[in-house]
């Protein structure tokens, strides 16, 4: 009977030692992901902030809305056609 006792009491911490290298691989997994997002945030705030500057400075411009851009392709069309 010792001898399930202590065979069971091994199998037991095997099971305890699994449960917790399962529970480090999971939190070293969200702190990657975490450490993921935090990295592409910032690349993202650093071209925000890059596109800000340039559109302050003048060298680039705004997207155009959809329905400017459709008469946009008309005017150019026409122009095409005044210089030929």
């Amino acid at each position: 009977m010792e001898g399930k006792i202590a065979f069971l009491n091994a199998e037991l911490a095997v099971v305890v030692d699994r449960e917790k290298k399962r529970e480090e691989r999971e939190r070293k997994r969200e702190e990657e992901i975490v450490a993921a997002m935090e990295t592409e945030n910032k690349r993202y705030a650093t071209l925000q902030a890059q596109l800000t500057f340039l559109f302050e400075l003048g060298k680039i411009l705004p997207p155009c809305p959809e329905n400017e851009g459709e008469e946009n392709d008309k005017s150019d069309k026409e122009s095409e056609g005044d210089e030929e």
